[in-house]
């Protein structure tokens, strides 16, 4: 979707969720120098997301604000404690003043954390339980194309069904699956 056609609907949501996503980030932070940063995450998450998914892709746009603030609010407190617990985020030079060290909580920061971790896991594990329920050629299939890292050609002869099939079942079955395990406010694509 290009960047004029969604600017209207980034807008209009804008204006109608940034008091009540505003308020949910007050009572929730401690620290309230942090809120431009973390609303300016937030908005700036949502537009990726609008960008490479598109306007249809939120079921509920206001709920997906609203995941988005839940999610960055655990980051930035998950992240302020392992940082304080495990990083000194100044140091001292030779002459006793103190400076910022940035390049160390950019480094922390690229690592994943251990909530996303966990429900990463728990997500794994219920798609797994899902794909049981899938009949036996679709397990096959899965077990080819994803664990193993199969094509969908090798798959296919590896397999003996046609690559169309293949890729039909493969298709299917992730609609289903994201249906059934969308994020707050996330349609399907």
């Amino acid at each position: 979707m290009s960047a004029q056609g969604l600017t209207p609907f980034f807008e209009a949501l804008y204006e109608q969720t940034y008091n009540d996503t505003l308020l949910y980030l007050t009572r929730r932070c401690s620290d309230p120098a942090q809120l431009p940063d973390l609303m300016q995450e937030i908005y700036a998450e949502l537009y990726v997301v609008l960008l490479q998914k598109g306007t249809g892709y939120l079921r509920d746009p206001k709920a997906f604000v609203r995941h988005l603030a839940k999610s960055r609010l655990r980051q930035y407190y998950t992240l302020r404690s392992r940082l304080a617990a495990l990083l000194p985020l100044q140091k001292d030079d030779d002459d006793g003043q103190c400076y910022d060290t940035p390049e160390l909580a950019e480094c922390a920061l690229n690592e994943p954390l251990p909530e996303r971790l966990v429900e990463d896991r728990l997500l794994a594990a219920q798609l797994a339980e899902a794909l049981k329920a899938c009949p036996a050629d679709v397990q096959k299939i899965f077990i080819c194309h994803f664990q193993l890292d199969m094509t969908l050609p090798a798959t296919a002869r590896a397999l003996g069904m046609k690559e169309s099939t293949v890729k039909t079942k493969i298709y299917r079955t992730l609609a289903k699956l994201r249906k059934l395990y969308a994020k707050d406010g996330a349609d399907d694509e």
